[in-house]
């Protein structure tokens, strides 16, 4: 019993890694937004966005029913994203074993602080990169450090308390490159 719980925290944190490591050149590109209506206060470093609330920077997409962004004197951002279902989809940094991978989350409400790098999706949040997917109640992961932790809600939300994980097996190597399931 004691292997199989191991083998179970080892998966998820093989998973969490992948999840975080969205692509590092949208950084650097021009955010574009678009809602129906906007507030913006450059002096006290607030922004707020309502109605079908689009935000594009380089492959990164968001869409929320209402979004804030406060911050700070030094450039530190938080923003919060909420709606009846607030989405993303980014395309993940290419590794070795992963080309053309995208990040997908889903949420009630979306968190993200650029102080410590760390995004919340709180009610019946899934993330899913290519075809695994994190299923819970609250999904938290740095986007530095890449670790996640995630937790079920209650008896009455629709994963009845309880964090699933779907993993595909990995592709094995053979000897002559060709690629082999296990």
């Amino acid at each position: 019993m004691l292997n199989n719980r191991f083998l179970a925290l080892a998966l998820l944190l093989g998973l969490a890694a992948p999840l975080a490591h969205a692509e590092k050149a949208d950084r650097d590109k021009p955010i574009q937004i678009t809602a129906n209506k906007g507030f913006l206060d450059q002096i006290k470093g607030v922004t707020e966005w309502d109605g079908d609330v689009v935000i594009v920077q380089g492959t990164l997409l968001i869409h929320a029913d209402h979004v804030r962004v406060t911050q700070d004197a030094k450039g530190n951002q938080v923003m919060v994203g909420t709606g009846r279902i607030v989405t993303f989809r980014q395309k993940a940094d290419d590794t070795p074993d992963h080309k053309n991978v995208w990040i997908e989350g889903q949420a009630s409400r979306i968190d993200y602080n650029t102080i410590d790098h760390t995004a919340v999706l709180t009610s019946n949040a899934r993330v899913k990169k290519g075809t695994d997917l994190l299923i819970g109640d609250v999904i938290t992961y740095n986007t530095e450090t890449q670790i996640y932790q995630s937790q079920g809600g209650g008896a009455n939300t629709v994963n009845k308390g309880r964090v699933t994980v779907i993993l595909q097996p990995q592709k094995q190597k053979a000897s002559d490159g060709s690629s082999n399931k296990p």
